[in-house]
């Protein structure tokens, strides 16, 4: 999560399946931005719980996904995805296309620049990719030739022959995938040239972005080709966390949960299984022939497996870790099994405080052929203290875990808390075979100890069984030192050579050069007390000697929009995942940063360019007076932070189009936000708000102001409004031809319309307009598209499925205000896209064609038609959000693990 200005994001409400996305663990807004939209939607309110599904406690993220994927049930029945999959593949295999899509990258490098790393990266310029879920390195790697595979979390396999050296030169081979979320890889351990993997679909990462796998595929050729793993289609829509080969040479797959879809705004949801297609439960299979069969299930099953583990020297032992349960074992080869590790925040009756704590694990042989297991076990928060207790993650081992399995408590300073409160998130134990005394630990980041007491700890290495530990996030290097990104998700060591790794992150892939020195007189300087300092040399007394970045050619960002310059077409800007806000301006090979964070809308000034805002997560937004200037953002939604009412995890906000309100900016929460001046006075904004120094709940910096007359109420998500309640403001959009119309939607489908939206704040009417219908979907509006000729005339689409909503089914519509009544008509324009959820929705004005992204593609409805036709080029992909400039004959589209792409639109016959 967000963290900067030595502020700590309070996550005290985790959820049963998924949560707060992993994301954006360094950088944006501080504790305020995020904790306080916890806070406010696990009160009392109604607006803050009506609506909102049981997908875990009220207020978590996954709560809002379940509005917007699942409402208003409270899952996702299989039935419905099944349908979405088999619309999806219907259109991939008539062959049909239109349009062809080209990346625009970064496919090179995208570039933190030195002024926005100095606070993690020592000012040295960073090169990343998106969210790393699974690695595997070839048995055989040598310098010469090593062969690296990488899992993205939604950009599929990518795989280079040059892990230890040089350019790695990426190639992408997952391509013929039924999925692109990436949960597991496995080498065959007893193919010596490393060319037969597995690759378990679904990330398990516990995230609302986590995307739903579809099974196991397996290549022969180091990657050249794939097939599906006969009967692993079992396991679409869940993820496979965990893949292992047991004493017969039997696949063993652990089996976690997943979500469907995102969008700009927000998205996801977890599955529930149906007569007709049920999903499997969470557990371990064994893979017989072409069949698969639980062979274990946690005591609640709704606890996903996050790792499977056969033990290398006792013949038929298997180890299972399970989210919130601890790690079992099997002595017979999973015909019984028992609990032998219990999670250190369990009640005195068993039951698991936090239900995503994660007890990451390794094992290793000894010299007296016993088993050794290390436990990094992130332990959750206690409710009942008060304060809440954060998690207190630590560090166990057991020495005899194929027999007694009688742990030891191991925690000291160095490893407690080692992954902070997202040990549900990132969490692991790697042990290094033949060395059983190395381990790494792997966590989140500790910002309250970076270029102080400790560089942060993303990673930890013991090389004495865990007695003590050194600090494995920073090299040695005296300037513009090599460093972590947070959020670390995996690592390998090379063979026989224990302190050389190849790490995975939120920010893509790294490796150190295997050689260890010693920087604990970088401590001397940082201003400690003697304890800290002790501490801090005990750290940093044996760190990586240079670690390089491995992300030139990744391109598997996580953008979740895209937005355009009104004066320049090829002038962007995307915010992506735990990897901020990028920019571009025509060249497809490099995008720099422009600032931190996790990155959602947006957007630039109607009149002048040079004006930006951003946004994080949350109701914590930015402004640029200064051309997108990094050192230049301030934080201008100090009022909307400190108020009372919270926002989905990335809240729509817009800028004006019209040049005589180009000041103009608008921020959904609760009710509609405005500022008419860019966030304020610029003089005071730069000189009290900067975003570097300044608390995001500082009500004197920005002067946003909610908008509406109170009739019946400035809430829009306010039972006042009568049905559909809760939520928050899903969509905004302004029309282009007047200064006063807007429309908006909450995520549970409510759809309202203002014709004086740039009024004197208290007199803003709002008007209802989904009543008015009876066939308006009570599900959450993904995008709005006002007609540019007619401010009454939109298109709209819709998130979740038909069958949660059945006497109000589509996902596209064309709707028609009556401005004297108010009466809207609601024209549905799905057709043949059947149940299958719209993430986004734009229009080309010139063709009057509709696009529409979704979880797999984008497609066409040509103008007059009433059949839909897929887009060629792009990989198959979630698309997040769409953009649009139709005069400069441009579509541009965010996707989630493939970075941005653009489609010419071609010239108007």
């Amino acid at each position: 999560m967000h963290r900067l200005r030595g502020y700590l994001v309070t996550l005290s409400l985790l959820a049963v399946v998924v949560a707060i996305v992993g994301s954006g663990s360094w950088g944006g807004q501080t504790e305020s931005a995020y904790a306080i939209t916890v806070e406010k939607l696990s009160g009392d309110s109604r607006e803050a719980k009506a609506g909102i599904a049981n997908e875990g406690p009220d207020g978590t993220y996954a709560a809002e996904q379940a509005v917007l994927r699942a409402y208003p049930a409270d899952e996702i029945p299989s039935d419905a995805q099944f349908s979405a999959q088999t619309t999806f593949q219907s259109f991939k295999k008539s062959g049909k296309s239109v349009g062809q899509w080209s990346p625009i990258g970064p496919l090179n490098k995208a570039t933190y620049p030195g002024v926005l790393d100095v606070f993690l990266f020592d000012g040295g310029d960073y090169i990343a990719s998106g969210r790393v879920s699974a690695m595997a390195l070839e048995p055989s790697c040598s310098k010469s030739k090593c062969r690296l595979y990488v899992g993205a979390a939604g950009g599929g396999i990518w795989k280079t022959d040059k892990a230890l050296e040089g350019n790695p030169n990426w190639s992408f081979i997952s391509g013929s995938l039924g999925s692109n979320a990436i949960g597991s890889i496995l080498i065959d351990p007893s193919d010596a040239s490393g060319n037969t993997i597995y690759v378990g679909t679904g990330e398990p990462n516990a995230s609302g972005d986590s995307e739903a796998g579809v099974g196991i595929y397996k290549s022969i050729d180091g990657g050249q080709t794939w097939a599906l793993v006969p009967g692993s289609d079992i396991f679409w829509q869940r993820a496979v966390s965990s893949l292992a080969v047991d004493k017969d040479g039997k696949l063993l797959a652990g089996i976690a949960s997943a979500v469907r879809g995102v969008s700009s705004v927000t998205s996801g949801a977890s599955s529930s299984g149906s007569t007709t297609h049920p999903l499997v439960v969470r557990g371990v299979y064994r893979q017989t022939g072409t069949t698969f069969t639980r062979i274990f299930t946690a005591p609640d099953p709704t606890r996903g497996v996050t790792q499977v583990v056969v033990d290398p020297t006792h013949s038929g032992v298997i180890y299972a870790g399970v989210f919130a349960e601890g790690i079992w074992r099997s002595l017979d080869n999973g015909t019984n099994w028992s609990r032998i590790f219990i999670p250190s925040d369990q009640s005195p009756r068993g039951v698991a405080i936090n239900a995503l704590d994660r007890s990451a694990f390794d094992i290793t042989t000894l010299a007296t052929g016993a088993t050794r297991m290390y436990v990094g076990d992130g332990t959750g928060y206690a409710p009942t203290a008060n304060p809440p207790d954060l998690n207190k993650a630590k560090f166990w081992r057991s020495d005899n875990v194929d027999t007694a399995a009688s742990f030891v408590d191991m925690t000291t300073a160095q490893t407690s808390n080692y992954c902070t409160q997202q040990c549900w998130y990132d969490n692991y134990a790697v042990a290094v075979a033949g060395s059983p005394d190395v381990l790494y630990l792997g966590g989140s980041f500790s910002y309250d100890e970076v270029h102080g007491k400790s560089n942060a700890r993303a990673v930890l290495l013991s090389t004495d069984g865990g007695r003590t530990f050194t600090d494995m996030t920073q090299d040695a290097a005296p300037n513009h030192a090599g460093s972590m990104h947070p959020d670390q998700h995996a690592l390998v060591t090379v063979p026989g050579t224990a302190t050389q790794f190849i790490a995975g992150s939120d920010g893509g892939v790294i490796r150190s050069d295997g050689q260890l020195a010693d920087a604990s007189s970088k401590c001397d300087s940082r201003g400690l007390n003697a304890a800290d300092n002790a501490y801090c040399k005990s750290l940093l007394s044996s760190v990586p000697n240079q670690l390089t970045t491995m992300n030139k050619g990744l391109d598997t960002l996580q953008f979740q929009s895209l937005s355009v310059s009104p004066q320049s077409p090829k002038l962007l800007q995307g915010g992506t995942q735990d990897n901020g806000t990028f920019q571009y301006s025509g060249s497809a090979q490099e995008w720099p940063q422009i600032i931190y964070g996790d990155g959602g809308l947006s957007g630039f000034n109607a009149a002048d360019d040079r004006l930006r805002f951003n946004t994080f997560t949350g109701q914590a937004n930015d402004v640029n007076f200064r051309d997108g200037d990094p050192t230049a953002w301030v934080v201008a939604t100090g009022r909307i932070v400190s108020s009372p009412e919270a926002s989905y995890f990335y809240p729509p906000v817009i800028a004006d189009p019209s040049a005589d309100f180009a000041g103009s900016i608008f921020q959904g929460s609760f009710s509609v936000w405005r500022t008419q001046d860019w966030g304020g006075d610029q003089a005071f904004l730069e000189a009290n708000c900067p975003e570097f120094t300044t608390h995001a709940d500082n009500p004197t910096c920005g002067d946003f102001e909610i908008i509406g007359d109170g009739v019946p109420s400035t809430r829009l998500t306010s039972a006042a409004w009568g049905s559909r309640p809760g939520g928050a403001v899903a969509w905004l959009a302004r029309a282009t031809q007047n200064t006063g119309t807007m429309w908006a939607a909450t995520g549970t489908g409510r759809v309202f319309i203002t014709d004086n939206a740039n009024a004197a704040a208290a007199s803003v009417h709002w008007t209802r307009l989904d009543q008015t219908a009876s066939n308006s979907p009570n599900r959450a509006v993904s995008s709005i598209y006002v007609d540019p000729t007619n401010a009454n005339h939109a298109w709209l689409s819709y998130n979740g499925y038909n069958v949660n909503t059945p006497s109000t089914p589509g996902h596209v519509f064309e709707v028609t205000r009556e401005a004297v009544t108010n009466v809207a008509t609601w024209v549905d324009r799905t057709y043949d896209l059947a149940d299958l959820p719209a993430t986004a929705l734009v229009r080309d004005d010139l063709m009057g064609d509709l696009y529409v992204g979704t979880d797999f593609a984008v497609f066409r409805l040509a103008s007059g038609a009433s059949t839909w036709t897929m887009t060629g080029g792009m990989p198959m992909a979630e698309v997040a959000g769409l953009t649009i400039v139709p005069d400069a004959r441009v579509l541009y589209a965010a996707t989630h693990g493939f970075g941005a792409w653009a489609m010419d639109l071609g010239k108007v016959k």
